[in-house]
């Protein structure tokens, strides 16, 4: 079990805490050689950890896209305000209130990821570490095995 204060613990809780909601840096800890001494990849695959950081970016990507797209279709609201449930709805033409929406959708799912895979990253460390542990001892027992079975 992998020690909280090590920093094979903090490093990724750092690249975390760093914006992790804006790259998903913090997934390469599973891959083995960075921030990773194990051999094997234990829980995650190398494609798994690839989609999680892409959901990241595709989701980054697609909220400053909707974002941008909307911002030319912005009408002032009425009494000065910068924008309430009644100026979007009310006020707003329908392409930008779909955008609107769209775009905070995507953004409730970058930082909704973002909170679950810090809550989780403990237990995803552990977990991966035994399980590449365990993979890489039983590679050791077979080459030390004098009984190996031979593949023609």
């Amino acid at each position: 079990m992998a020690v909280f204060f090590s920093k094979r613990v903090m490093y990724p809780y750092l690249i975390w805490l760093a914006f992790g909601f804006f790259h998903g840096l913090h997934w390469l800890n599973f891959i083995p050689g960075i921030l990773n001494d194990n051999r094997h990849y234990g829980k995650f695959s190398k494609r798994a950890i690839w989609c999680h950081i892409g959901a990241y970016w595709f989701s980054v990507i697609c909220f400053f896209i909707f974002r941008q797209t909307m911002q030319p279709w912005y009408i002032p609201c009425a009494g000065g305000e910068s924008m309430s449930v009644h100026c979007l709805f009310n006020e707003q033409r329908a392409d930008y209130v779909a955008f609107y929406i769209i775009h905070l959708i995507f953004l409730a799912y970058i930082v909704i990821k973002w909170i679950v895979d810090g809550v989780m990253l403990y237990y995803w460390i552990n977990l991966n570490d035994c399980i590449a542990k365990r993979h890489d001892d039983d590679v050791e027992n077979l080459k030390d095995s004098k009984t190996a079975i031979v593949q023609p």
